[in-house]
């Protein structure tokens, strides 16, 4: 019977492999969301700089807990990821090795050990979920609000745009009326014999001129500064544009984490319930070995049972 024993250990309990201790699927995204951590502290540190108070500060710091206590929970999974495999494989070491003739309690308190530890899991599934959900709602309603910081950017370049043309149309007029003055002024100051009503006219004329070339310098100062503006707020357009569809990447990669934790709380409620049906199948083995008659009897039942474990350990290990 122990050369039994030993076998079924080995089928249940296959020699470990350096993928199976540790599982660093975990720290996926972390680096991500270090990176997107990292731009909301720049963006909140530089608007704490210009001194402007937006409505998007409290969301800013929601955020970055959020992600904070993220990366925190990825990190203890990671490490406690090694202690729970060597726990189960102690677990199953137990189970295979004990003795086949104790009473139906022993079933129940390995049962009551292990319970706790798989609510323990599921708690933790759900608190993961949950997290991923407030981030999920904290990132759309940054999207939200950083979508309508655009159009009103797209609005404000192309108010911009349509008087930057409308300088660029006086500059080109005035300029025509600057060379027709200009004409005008040699023309009149190449006649010698004019009368004093004409020299008057004449110094109306350059001031007029003088005034004109005045306005027309301060229109060019105005056109070039309004274009260095307009530069700007496009580099700004193109960056925010970038962080938006950064944000949508990892939405999705938010959206896929969310549905792979559903599915694992699903499996915990399965474990559960073949849990269940294991220990129905154990006290109907253990009164069928009791209505036996004789030591051969007993050898039989016992075999049975062990090959009904058998059989419902490797059913729950698939």
């Amino acid at each position: 019977m122990s050369s039994l024993l030993a076998n079924s250990f080995h089928d249940l309990v296959p020699p470990p492999t350096p993928e199976q201790s540790y599982d660093d699927s975990a720290l996926e995204g972390v680096a991500a969301n270090f990176k997107l951590l990292l731009k909301l502290i720049q963006d909140h540190k530089d608007v704490c700089n210009k001194g402007n108070t937006d409505g998007l500060r409290m969301l800013r710091v929601a955020t970055m807990m959020t992600i904070l206590d993220n990366v925190r929970t990825r990190i203890q999974k990671c490490q406690s990821f090694g202690d729970k495999k060597r726990s189960s494989c102690e677990t199953k070491l137990r189970r295979c090795y004990t003795d086949l003739k104790l009473t139906s309690d022993v079933p129940n308190k390995e049962k009551k050990q292990h319970e706790p530890m798989i609510l323990d899991e599921k708690e933790r599934l759900k608190r993961q979920l949950n997290a991923s959900l407030v981030a999920r709602k904290s990132l759309e309603v940054m999207c939200s609000s950083l979508g309508k910081e655009k159009e009103i950017m797209a609005a404000e370049l192309s108010k911009k745009v349509h008087e930057v043309n409308e300088m660029e149309d006086l500059i080109n007029e005035l300029k025509e009326q600057n060379e027709c003055l200009v004409e005008r002024l040699h023309g009149w100051s190449s006649n010698s014999n004019s009368r004093s009503a004409e020299k008057q006219g004449n110094v109306a004329l350059q001031d007029r001129n003088r005034a004109l070339s005045e306005q027309l310098l301060r229109s060019l100062d105005g056109y070039q500064s309004t274009k260095r503006k307009w530069k700007n707020a496009h580099e700004e357009n193109m960056a925010m544009h970038a962080t938006l569809e950064e944000m949508g990447a990892k939405i999705e990669s938010g959206l896929h984490r969310i549905h792979c934790f559903r599915q694992r709380v699903d499996v915990q409620e399965e474990i559960i319930e073949l849990d269940h049906m294991f220990e129905s199948l154990e006290m109907q083995a253990s009164k069928i070995c009791k209505t036996c008659s004789n030591d051969n009897t007993i050898g039989m039942c016992q075999t049975k049972r062990r090959d009904q474990c058998l059989q419902l350990a490797s059913r729950q290990g698939t």
